[in-house]
């Protein structure tokens, strides 16, 4: 089956909006932090186009947005917030334990996360001519080491949230590729870093650099609500040691 060109990104920010909803259906209790949490990365995605669109990839835009990027962009952003976010605790969190002394809790960072991701793209990017895909990455695993230093106990949920993000790409991409024949065609004509030495490909023609990306967003976003509202994990039984 043959997939118009104009339309693949759409359609591929579909499939990570089915999987939002699954998380969104299963966390009942977490349903408004997750909206706020995906209508904030929604807005990331036309902005980091910016950059993205000047030497990683210029996909096809059927719904363009008035400036930059479209409403794929958004629904991209949107999408895999939510994902990002809350992926983890749909599988392996029990409950989580909200802290009520305020000097835990850490909303702020939200603006330092924004921040650590603009200086990174204009210090290696704009700067250093270093890919923005490799720029985006750097500054979000930096984001995630600071978390992580204050808050080592989110190891789990980064460590966890980095691979069910880069696993749920993956997967999309591989099913797409699998119904849509020519799917890898769509990839190779919008992605800048095709035939050079940073355009590794993975199997079924997935770009190693979308893997690095997803790690490193999982990695900094799956455990921000908890370092934002300083709450604390309880997770499944399976996954926590008994003390005999």
């Amino acid at each position: 089956m043959n997939l118009p060109y104009r339309y693949s990104y759409l359609l591929a920010n579909l499939l990570f909006l089915i999987v939002w909803l699954f998380i969104f259906l299963r966390l009942k209790h977490l349903r408004r932090p997750m909206l706020v949490l995906s209508l904030i990365s929604a807005l990331f995605g036309p902005i980091s186009e910016l950059w993205y669109f000047a030497d990683y990839w210029q996909p096809y835009i059927s719904l363009p947005l008035p400036g930059i990027g479209g409403v794929e962009d958004m629904l991209f952003g949107f999408s895999i917030g939510g994902i990002g976010a809350f992926f983890y605790e749909t599988l392996f969190v029990k409950h989580l334990c909200y802290c009520k002394v305020k000097k835990f809790r850490r909303e702020w960072f939200l603006l330092v996360f924004g921040g650590i991701e603009l200086v990174s793209l204009l210090i290696l990017t704009n700067l250093f001519n270093i890919n923005s895909i490799f720029s985006s990455s750097i500054g979000m695993i930096a984001a995630a080491g600071i978390m992580l230093l204050i808050r080592p106990d989110l190891i789990p949920n980064a460590v966890g949230s980095a691979l069910l993000v880069a696993a749920t790409m993956f997967t999309i991409y591989f099913l797409g590729q699998t119904f849509f024949p020519t799917a890898h065609e769509w990839m190779t004509s919008i992605w800048k870093l095709y035939g050079t030495d940073s355009g590794i490909l993975l199997f079924r023609h997935v770009p190693l650099t979308e893997m690095i990306w997803g790690l490193s967003w999982g990695l900094a976003w799956g455990p921000m609500y908890e370092f934002l509202v300083g709450a604390r994990t309880l997770r499944l039984k399976m996954f926590t040691k008994t003390r005999k």
